[in-house]
């Protein structure tokens, strides 16, 4: 009986894994690296709105997760307010540019551009 709960155990990890590993696949999320304005844009109106950067951000969490990768600085992950410099409850593309530029230039220590 503990052999079969074992092996049972083991199946049951191998499909989550193969589970995951093939919705990591077929999305659009790249696992590293900055994610494209596009598939946080899911209904296509030219705008991320707060709904859409916590789908994309909570997916990205457990694509990690699914992978096995460390969840360094999970802390200083950008908040939505962080990427609508405007306040207007939705982020636009050049917003988006603006604050990938801005992570970047910190990455790599340097101080922001003035010119949003």
């Amino acid at each position: 009986m503990t052999s079969r709960n074992s092996m049972l155990a083991a199946a049951t990890a191998l499909i989550s894994l193969g589970a995951g590993a093939a919705l990591a696949a077929d999305s659009d999320l790249p696992s590293r690296g900055p994610v494209p304005f596009e598939v946080f844009d899911s209904d296509g109106d030219g705008y991320i709105d707060e709904q859409e950067f916590n789908r994309v951000h909570n997916e990205r969490i457990q694509q990690r997760a699914s992978e096995g990768r460390m969840m360094r600085n999970m802390g200083n992950a950008p908040a939505f307010t962080d990427l609508d410099s405007d306040g207007d409850g939705r982020v636009s593309p050049q917003e988006h540019q603006a604050h990938q530029r801005q992570r970047q230039q910190m990455r790599w220590g340097n101080a922001p551009d003035a010119d949003p």
